[in-house]
């Protein structure tokens, strides 16, 4: 099967998140596995924060090439999608998301702060420590 926005060979997601073309694959498109995408769950959700683009485009930024090629689609996409089903697509959630609080302040938030407050390092990646997103109790 092939993903709904996948369209006469053209990604429709691309038109709501332009800037995912410089971390995305898009291995996904063509597969049944595209409902684990988490540009498709983004597309189809009712909500998503008002950052949600910043964020993408900070992290397609700043990241540096060797962590896109070393985490594409392993460790690096489940916590991103941890943080986008918790925080991104939830009204109540996002509100209490570490980042969105900086963000609505009009401060950058470091590239390493994932919503839950804590802040992951390269080795934290490498070793698989605080990779589960846990929404604030």
């Amino acid at each position: 099967m092939v993903c709904p926005l996948y369209i006469d060979f053209t990604r429709m997601c691309i038109q709501k998140f332009p800037d995912v073309v410089r971390f995305a694959t898009f291995n996904f498109c063509e597969s049944e596995q595209y409902v684990d995408c988490p540009i498709y769950v983004a597309c189809t959700s009712d909500f998503i924060c008002e950052f949600a683009l910043n964020c993408i485009r900070e992290r397609a930024e700043k990241m540096p090439e060797f962590f896109k090629v070393l985490f594409k689609g392993g460790k690096i996409s489940t916590l991103i999608k941890e943080s986008q089903i918790n925080y991104c697509l939830s009204p109540e959630m996002s509100k209490t998301c570490a980042r969105y609080q900086l963000l609505s302040k009009g401060e950058i938030p470091p590239m390493n702060l994932i919503p839950d407050g804590h802040k992951i390092g390269p080795l934290d990646l490498l070793l698989g420590r605080k990779l589960l997103v846990h929404p604030p109790e």
